[in-house]
C-alpha cells in the first residue's frame, strides 16, 4: 500500500513541475505581447491605464455614436481620420515590417 503513495506522490511532483514550467512560459509570452501593445507600460496597470486612454480617445472623436470609430464618414477609411490616425496606422506598418525583418 505504502508503494502507491510514494508512486502518487511522484506523480503529483512531476505533474507540478509541468504546471509551473507550462506558467512560466505562458507569463513570459504574455508579457512580450503587453510590450508590443503597450511599448511603455512597465505593469499590467499602466496597460490598462493606456488601454483606457485610446478607449477614450476613440469615443470623444466619435461624435457620440456610441463609441464607434469615426472615418470621416466615407470609404476612405483611415484618411478620413485626421493625422493622428495617419501615424498610428504609419507606426503599426513599421512595427509589423520590423517584426517581419527580424524573422
Amino acid at each position: 500500500m505504502s508503494i502507491w503513495i510514494i508512486i502518487s506522490w511522484i506523480c503529483v511532483a512531476i505533474l507540478t513541475a509541468v504546471n509551473v514550467f507550462v506558467f512560466l512560459k505562458l507569463k513570459g509570452a504574455s508579457e512580450q505581447m503587453m510590450k508590443m501593445a503597450f511599448p511603455g507600460a512597465k505593469d499590467m496597470n499602466q496597460a490598462m491605464a493606456q488601454m483606457q486612454q485610446m478607449m477614450s480617445g476613440m469615443s470623444r472623436g466619435s461624435g457620440g455614436r456610441g463609441g464607434m470609430p469615426n472615418f470621416g464618414g466615407r470609404a476612405g477609411g483611415a484618411k478620413g481620420g485626421g493625422k493622428n490616425m495617419d501615424a498610428q496606422l504609419k507606426a503599426a506598418m513599421d512595427m509589423l515590417q520590423n517584426m517581419q525583418k527580424k524573422r
